[in-house]
């Protein structure tokens, strides 16, 4: 028979004999090492860079964190699975020069070294910068929300809380209701003693979610994770209601590579513009042009203030309609402003003077009364007073949205939405395997730094990086 055969186990030499020759010269575990290899660890702050003259010899951190990027490029985030690749997989003994750390040696560097992981993904762009991959000429943000390591059953509101404690107090009365009825009619089938630990138990459980409730409005919050405090509860599309965190990605147009990142427990996007734009404009030194985002991020104040460091920002408005008549009613856009006199003109001709301001909507508010007698009232307003509010920062959300032009979204949504698919087919599907906001940030840059590298190997090769950094 012609069948392949393997190697005889009893053979005196299966392997190289040279470690160097275990991963041919065009492999990517090659950068990884040669790219950490560059790094000052000890000005970036990883714990252990510098050692004590006593005691046992820490692992190096440059090590661990070879590790952790060779890891998160191939799914594997299991601290139990990496330990036992640094015995059997070739590759990691090649990179880890056949150290075998413990599992949890290797957890504990990714939960004490958060900061320090995101200053490497930042020196990543630099030297992809200097690189020529990263332009700055139109940069996406966006977010997405990853689930944590918390399970949703242990997240729960005010509201849900109130809900328990009245069905206890229903639950208790019913007991007690029972007790009282078996002493008055002598009841001997209902056993006093069962009832007695059943109300025990129930005042206890009530107790806890007191305690829990009293704890939430005295800290002045609306929702409380029990296992994961600093995860929150929050809308995620298809996904309705997950506990986890909000992670915003600043993307560079030219070969989509994550100039910044953040992980929040912010429940929506309106607050993050700014800080993401300005963070990406420090990484990438003042080369920033074009910001483009969705309408989720339309904020006036924050748009304005990018606008006024001369940036070109493309947000589109978020504006309510006017839902009255099944839509079919006039529209803001449908009234003129008229600056000289800082009121609007509606259809009819009429003014709509100002009448007051909202500090809290920041909203300049305009109205005239007297649309009973307009003949176009029936596709105006169904009462005698038609509001039209203006935003401090109207001029400033009317230019964003203007240069939100449909070719610029497109672009937006080509640019910066793959690559949440990727980190969370990195990154267990979307859900952190580390607990808190510190140690899942630090678990999504280690993400965001395989991601960088997988992009700019695609582009410039295994040989291409190596040169550059030789």
């Amino acid at each position: 028979m012609r069948h392949l055969e393997g190697t005889p186990r009893s053979q005196t030499l299966l392997l190289p004999p040279s470690v160097e020759d275990y991963v041919p010269e065009d492999h990517p575990v090659r950068v990884i090492d040669a790219f950490v290899d560059s790094l000052n660890l000890s000005e970036m702050g990883f714990r252990k860079a510098q050692t004590a003259h006593t005691g046992l010899r820490p692992y190096h951190p440059g090590d661990l964190l070879k590790l952790y990027i060779y890891a998160y490029l191939n799914q594997t985030s299991s601290t139990r699975r990496l330990e036992k690749e640094c015995h059997r997989n070739l590759e990691v003994l090649w990179l880890m020069k056949q150290l075998a750390p413990d599992f949890k040696t290797i957890a504990d560097f990714r939960k004490d070294n958060g900061d320090a992981v995101k200053k490497v993904c930042r020196q990543f762009i630099i030297f992809c910068k200097q690189a020529g991959l990263v332009s700055g000429q139109l940069v996406a943000i966006d977010g997405s929300k990853f689930k944590a390591a918390a399970s949703k059953d242990q997240a729960v509101t005010r509201k849900q809380l109130e809900k328990q404690l009245g069905k206890l107090d229903q639950k208790i009365d019913r007991y007690l209701a029972q007790l009282a009825a078996s002493e008055q009619g002598g009841d001997s089938d209902l056993n006093s003693d069962k009832v007695s630990e059943a109300l025990a138990y129930l005042e206890a459980h009530k107790a806890e979610l007191q305690d829990e409730l009293k704890t939430l409005v005295d800290e002045d919050k609306t929702q409380h994770c029990r296992t994961e405090p600093d995860a929150r509860l929050m809308k995620s599309g298809r996904e309705g209601m997950v506990v986890g965190y909000n992670a915003q990605n600043a993307v560079d147009e030219e070969h989509q590579l994550i100039v910044h990142h953040e992980l929040t427990q912010a429940g929506n996007d309106n607050q993050q513009l700014k800080p993401i734009a300005q963070e990406a404009r420090d990484v990438l030194e003042g080369e920033l042009e074009t910001i483009v985002a969705d309408a989720g991020y339309s904020n006036g104040q924050q748009i304005s203030d990018l606008q006024s460091s001369e940036y070109d920002v493309a947000v589109p408005s978020n504006r309510a309609v006017n839902n009255q008549g099944a839509g079919g009613h006039f529209q803001k856009s449908d009234f003129t402003y008229l600056p000289e006199e800082d009121a609007y003109r509606c259809p009819a001709g009429e003014l709509l003077p100002h009448k007051t301001v909202s500090n809290k909507d920041r909203m300049h508010l305009y109205a005239r009364s007297g649309c009973n007698q307009c003949p176009l009232q029936s596709q105006c307003t169904k009462a005698d007073r038609r509001w039209v509010s203006r935003h401090f920062d109207e001029e400033a959300l009317d230019r964003a949205d203007d240069s939100a032009t449909p070719e610029r979204m497109i672009r937006r949504m080509a640019t910066v939405e793959p690559t949440f698919a990727t980190l969370k087919r990195l990154l267990n599907k979307g859900r952190f395997t580390c607990w808190g906001l510190g140690s899942a940030s630090s678990e999504y840059s280690l993400g965001v730094l395989s991601y960088n590298l997988m992009r700019a190997i695609n582009v410039l090769g295994v040989k291409g990086i190596l040169a550059r950094l030789a």
